[in-house]
């Protein structure tokens, strides 16, 4: 087909989203990577959460996705979203704002919060809209994340939690962990896209209220 491709001046765009370091991505890689080499006209997009393509990127087969141009998204803008929603809800600015901020950039917070204040005909966060979203993340991102982490990694996300200030010292004196081993922890649950640096010796969630959720976690359990 490639030859067919070639010899007619076409090209082939294979597009992929949530990429991960799986048995059959990693064969499809390494097929992609040889059709490259005999200067086939064929492309690649990968979307995917930076830990899944960067434990893709290192297998050691694969290390030529190193040097593939790499587009790293950051949350929305808060300015935009706080827009969006006053346009689309006529509310005021500082109604829309806290909605804004219920979201903290996260897309599909972004639109959880405007369903749920259309659906409830509200143009600002209330208690009702809040406990909704809690168990809309829970049940549509967070159950998800929180069943993928180690049991340490989950120590380290509750003691985060619990901290209220997220001072790194205090939460590694909280699990009795060294400096050296808390920074390898870290830097995963970063890569995830979890947690990330919040001032000198602090760290701070990502995703929007879940501390909540890792809070409501431990409760259960107890």
């Amino acid at each position: 087909m490639m030859e067919i491709l070639r010899a007619h001046d076409r090209k082939l765009l294979i597009a992929i989203d949530e990429a991960a370091n799986s048995a059959a991505m990693r064969k499809f890689v390494s097929e992609f990577q040889l059709l490259l080499r005999n200067k086939y006209p064929i492309y690649l997009l990968m979307a995917g959460l930076y830990d899944n393509l960067y434990q893709l990127q290192n297998e050691k087969t694969l290390t030529f996705l190193y040097r593939a141009p790499k587009i790293f998204l950051s949350p929305l803008n808060m300015s935009a979203v706080t827009e969006s929603y006053r346009t689309t809800f006529h509310n005021s600015e500082e109604d829309a704002r806290q909605m804004a901020s219920l979201t903290k950039g996260y897309s599909y917070a972004y639109q959880v919060v405007g369903y749920l204040c259309w659906e409830e005909d509200s143009g600002k966060i209330t208690e009702s809209i809040v406990s909704r979203f809690d168990m809309f993340m829970e049940e549509y991102v967070y159950s998800k994340i929180w069943e993928e982490q180690s049991p340490m990694k989950r120590k380290i996300l509750e003691a985060t939690a619990r901290s209220g200030t997220g001072d790194v010292t205090s939460i590694r004196k909280q699990i009795s962990m060294p400096p050296s081993e808390f920074g390898v922890y870290r830097n995963r649950l970063m890569r995830q896209g979890l947690i990330q640096p919040e001032g000198y010796g602090n760290i701070s969630f990502v995703l929007p209220r879940f501390d909540v959720y890792i809070r409501n976690q431990a409760f259960d359990c107890m």
